[in-house]
């Protein structure tokens, strides 16, 4: 079971037979962050901001329709500034995250010395977002968010290896989580 299997409530009749929803479908999201009791923000038409609760900090979400692409970008970007030297084993321990993700993905933005998780769902040619697609999609996040993390941490504070730092993440996870 996955961290994110314990922190969310699963689909029960009610939404499971709440096919898809029409319109915006940040709405969906809206929608999940007050029934799960998420700190959020619509920011405008095509951007809402939520916060999902980790066991390491507070991840900050940020949900992007994109109208024209018919497009959802997630985005979950870490508080983490690289200290001098380290850019290279923090593009180390990324390829070793990335291999173990299903969907999305981590990236190193070199200009802002951020590490962020992205991910991203099509719903080309009309399609309607359902209630499962958009708890799967900030799933997938938080799960990710909570390896990443604290790899993340102890590469640059804590002087280890990125294999080092990912195998005693995991370890810290399966003890905690």
């Amino acid at each position: 079971m996955s961290f994110a299997d314990e922190v969310f409530a699963r689909p029960g009749p009610s939404l499971a037979s709440f096919e898809a929803l029409r319109g915006n479908p940040l709405d969906a999201f809206v929608r999940l962050a007050i029934a799960e009791n998420f700190d959020y923000e619509r920011i405008s038409a095509h951007e809402t901001h939520m916060t999902l609760a980790g066991l390491w900090c507070l991840h900050d979400v940020s949900i992007i329709w994109d109208p024209v692409r018919e497009q959802i970008d997630l985005v979950v970007p870490f508080d983490n500034r690289a200290p001098g030297g380290r850019s290279d084993d923090m593009c180390r321990l990324l390829s070793l995250l990335n291999e173990r993700l299903r969907s999305g993905h981590f990236d190193f933005w070199g200009n802002e010395n951020g590490l962020v998780y992205r991910n991203s769902l099509s719903l080309a040619g009309g399609a309607r977002l359902k209630i499962e697609q958009a708890m799967a999609l900030l799933a997938g996040a938080l799960d990710a968010a909570e390896r990443g993390y604290p790899a993340c941490q102890y590469v640059l504070w804590a002087g280890k290896t990125p294999e080092e730092a990912l195998d005693t993440a995991l370890l810290d996870i399966a003890v905690h989580g």
